[in-house]
């Protein structure tokens, strides 16, 4: 599989870093609602609520830099044409979508940093560094990052759910094979 985009299929970077944080936003939501729901001193799976908290925070500074990463490529790289089959209203609400989608993925882990810092939590870095904390405690700070953050979550479950249903929509009613430009490990065919 070629590592840049081509006129047709997104390429090894491309699609690597968007299933690299497909997955791992997967695993956010998923640790966010179960870091929430035990109890303190409880344990599941092997890991304590401050485990699953911990890990949360860590991988949140992972996605950061890899949607900086990702936003850098995206405007480095010259991306696929539009796939034919996309209608035009296809095409400008997945435009709108991208850029919101973007935005996400940059605001939630910033409003994330901001409230543990300004909360007075910090940061242990996969439990080997505890992050200095630049903003020290303040209060006012932490309520509207935890709201931003939150806010933003249900933001980003809606924008992926036009970004997956649409390509489920082309491959599995329009049979168009659409996902075949993104699908991981999957090298272009002719006719594709």
């Amino acid at each position: 599989m070629p590592l840049l985009n081509s006129a047709t299929h997104y390429g090894a970077v491309t699609r690597g870093l968007h299933w690299t944080m497909a997955l791992l936003f997967l695993y956010q939501y998923l640790g966010a609602n179960l870091m929430t729901r035990i109890g303190s001193g409880k344990t599941l799976w092997g890991w304590t609520q401050g485990d699953y908290y911990n890990a949360h925070k860590s991988i949140g500074l992972v996605l950061l830099g890899l949607a900086l990463l990702r936003l850098a490529w995206r405007t480095l790289t010259p991306l696929p044409d539009w796939a034919p089959t996309l209608t035009p209203a296809e095409r400008a609400i997945s435009h709108w979508n991208e850029r919101w989608l973007y935005g996400c993925m940059i605001l939630l882990p910033v409003s994330g940093y901001l409230f543990v810092m300004a909360g007075g939590y910090g940061i242990n870095f996969f439990g080997v560094y505890s992050l200095p904390n630049p903003i020290g405690p303040r209060e006012g700070w932490a309520v509207f990052a935890r709201v931003l953050h939150i806010v933003t979550s249900y933001a980003a479950v809606v924008l992926i759910a036009w970004h997956v249903g649409l390509g489920l929509k082309r491959q599995l009613f329009d049979r168009d094979r659409f996902l075949a430009r993104m699908m991981p490990l999957r090298r272009p065919g002719a006719g594709e």
